[in-house]
């Protein structure tokens, strides 16, 4: 009896162990076949940006202000995973770098992209050190270069057209990295912080930013940005737009929430809808 006893249980432990594998092989198989993912955290007055291929190739553009990116990361990965493939700051303004400092202490970076303009802030120091201190590869943002995130998938440097690497700049919008990511028919374009001299010359130089169907606004939806040739241009079918609930800059402006709405773009926002995801399976696109 004793023995069939001893049996018993091998064989509700090895039932248990199985089990178990095959929940953690369905997890791993259902993650490794899910559409892009695109997400717009609600982190305040900035913006964080999470892409997640369907191979789990994973990118962060920006980090806002504060440590809430980090709540955000975790419910966005599952809990073993603490790597990010590539992170993208836009500039180095607070808004845009400060939860990026959290996130280079919490995970690891394979390699961070930036324009390379830098400031005085308490912020950009501490950033410099964290990314020194774990050795993160840095590559200089520069137009017309081209990542292959997973099949079929690219992120295409749109801007800056100079090298601003080391160099102070009066307004660090000037050099905001500025991204296209495609997947097939669907197309998604961040522009940072950028402002209307940026945007017409992206429209002059004939940039390849034609029909994205989703555009994040630039600077939150301050009136410096989103000029009417460049929605023209754009023509997006649905405008993103992060700010802070009541910031005190006014974001964002009548103006631009004007602009939008006559030239026929669905207007999101973080400060009213919160996060604010999208995924596409290369021929279509929907909000989660």
């Amino acid at each position: 009896m004793n023995g069939l006893g001893r049996h018993i249980g091998f064989y509700v432990l090895f039932g248990f162990v199985a089990v178990a594998f095959l929940i953690w092989y369905a997890v791993f198989v259902i993650e490794s076949h899910r559409d892009l993912e695109v997400a717009f955290f609600d982190v305040g007055q900035g913006d964080a940006i999470f892409i997640q291929t369907p191979q789990r190739h994973q990118v962060l553009i920006d980090g806002g202000p504060s440590r809430a990116v980090l709540s955000k990361l975790g419910r966005a990965l599952p809990f073993w995973d603490r790597s990010i493939d590539l992170v993208i700051l836009s500039h180095p303004h607070v808004d845009h770098l400060a939860g990026l400092i959290d996130v280079a202490g919490r995970y690891h970076i394979s390699t961070i992209i930036e324009s390379g303009t830098k400031t005085e802030t308490p912020e950009y120091h501490e950033w410099k050190e964290v990314v020194k201190r774990k050795n993160i590869p840095v590559h200089i943002a520069k137009a017309g270069e081209r990542i292959h995130l997973d099949s079929g998938i690219t992120l295409d440097f749109l801007a800056p057209w100079q090298d601003h690497n080391g160099v102070s700049l009066k307004n660090p919008h000037d050099a905001t990295v500025i991204v296209r990511l495609e997947y097939a028919s669907t197309s998604f374009l961040f522009m940072g912080d950028a402002e209307k001299l940026t945007e017409y010359r992206m429209v002059w130089d004939e940039a390849d930013v034609q029909d994205a169907d989703i555009l994040k606004v630039g600077h939150h939806g301050s009136k410096t940005s989103t000029a009417e040739e460049f929605l023209a241009y754009v023509s997006p079918e649905y405008a993103v737009i992060s700010a802070g609930r009541k910031n005190r800059y006014g974001h964002p402006h009548a103006e631009v929430i004007d602009r939008l709405n006559r030239f026929g773009a669905t207007i999101m926002r973080t400060d009213i809808d919160g996060d604010i995801r999208f995924r596409s399976d290369g021929a279509r696109y929907w909000i989660r």
